[in-house]
């Protein structure tokens, strides 16, 4: 079978659609299908995917059109390219855009699409990417959501009642993408440390971290908050004022050695998600890296973590509850976790454990069973 990925997002790096691509890939390659990738990038480039399909990155060129009228139309297009080269079975359509290019796709050639938008829908009922979600939830072959909460909310959301045609499933992990040399980076001052690996918006609860670690200034810790984002600037003025410039490292965003070595040498993983959170990646690698988690219960992020693995503070409806609460709560989790070696040894064994259960061949046979599904309502259809 020939699965072609589309996705909106595939050139960030790194970036959780292009890791996640990559290693479905290898899997699938891994069962004797075959993957190839079309995206959107800064600049056409190419490269190859594990199994020995082919991504293929093209500069989007109609700059003049409205983005939610041509990107469709200039996926939809190289879609067909693709396919008149080798025959497509299946797409796998990452985000909005490339769902309506899918839908396009389809109307040409028949050939079904699985839909995975993605993160989370944060557009209001009206907007056109809303409208445009509730036409694709409807008109999609099968509906892949990150998680199981991720797929319930998307359902409220569209106003889509959950059928057998919606999937909740969760990414993988790889425990092999510790292994290989490590080198700290600039800035670590040898306290415990506190490792914090997520994009920098007010979602993923940094600035509530920072409140509730501004409690704890008579222990010793550094945290690090390796990622960037648009609330870079926020954060580093919230912990200027809260008197804890000296004790939080913002590393950007770290790759390859440097990746590696903070989760090989940090004491705990800590992410504070105050909104949806659809999959949470870097909690994944933080059990598989043996780390204990300090975190919310936002979404799927119970899905995630076992209550063996990870200390869960409770946060209420999210988005954005009252901070109030839950800080003292997180204190104690956080002072918990760092002042006790034997629980955080407990921990880090329950993590990887967790983490083993989450492969990414496990993430793959649960797409495979959406496909089965999209292929078996497509014939239905058209039947």
């Amino acid at each position: 079978m020939h699965v072609a990925f589309l996705s909106e997002h595939f050139h960030k790096d790194p970036g959780g659609p292009r890791k996640a691509t990559r290693a479905m890939a290898a899997a699938l390659a891994e069962l004797g299908h075959a993957g190839s990738l079309i995206g959107i990038a800064p600049r056409d480039a190419s490269e190859q995917l594990p199994g020995g399909g082919s991504a293929q990155l093209f500069r989007y060129p109609w700059r003049l059109v409205p983005t939610r009228y041509g990107r469709p139309r200039f996926y939809a297009r190289e879609l067909e390219r693709l396919h008149t080269r080798r025959p497509i079975e299946v797409v796998i359509a990452m985000g909005l855009e490339s769902g309506a290019a899918a839908l396009r796709f389809r109307a040409q050639s028949g050939t079904p699409f699985v839909l995975n938008p993605r993160s989370f829908l944060a557009n209001a009922p009206g907007t056109w990417k809303h409208d445009r979600a509730r036409q694709l939830i409807r008109e999609c072959d099968a509906f892949v959501a990150l998680s199981g909460s991720a797929a319930d909310a998307w359902c409220d959301a569209l106003e889509y009642q959950r059928d057998q045609k919606v999937f909740g499933i969760l990414n993988g992990v790889d425990s092999h993408q510790f292994d290989g040399p490590t080198e700290p980076p600039p800035g670590i001052n040898g306290a415990p440390l506190i490792l914090c690996m997520a994009m920098l918006r007010e979602p993923k609860g940094q600035h509530v971290l920072l409140k509730a670690l501004a409690r704890m200034t008579d222990l010793p810790w550094q945290l690090v908050l390796a990622g960037d984002g648009p609330a870079r600037a926020d954060l580093h003025a919230l912990a200027t004022r809260l008197g804890l410039l000296e004790r939080v490292l913002f590393t950007g965003i770290v790759r390859d050695a440097r990746w590696r070595w903070l989760y090989r040498n940090a004491q705990l993983f800590a992410l504070t998600p105050v909104y949806m959170e659809a999959c949470g990646n870097a909690l994944l690698e933080a059990q598989a890296a043996g780390l204990p988690v300090v975190t919310t219960d936002a979404g799927s992020v119970p899905e995630v973590v076992s209550p063996e693995s990870a200390l869960i503070v409770p946060v209420g409806h999210v988005p954005y509850p009252d901070e109030a609460p839950i800080l003292p709560a997180l204190e104690a989790a956080l002072r918990r976790t760092l002042t006790n070696a034997d629980l955080r040894a407990r921990m880090a064994g329950a993590g990887i454990n967790r983490a083993a259960d989450l492969s990414w061949q496990r993430c793959v046979d649960g797409y495979l069973n959406a496909i089965d599904y999209a292929l078996g309502s497509r014939l239905t259809a058209t039947a």
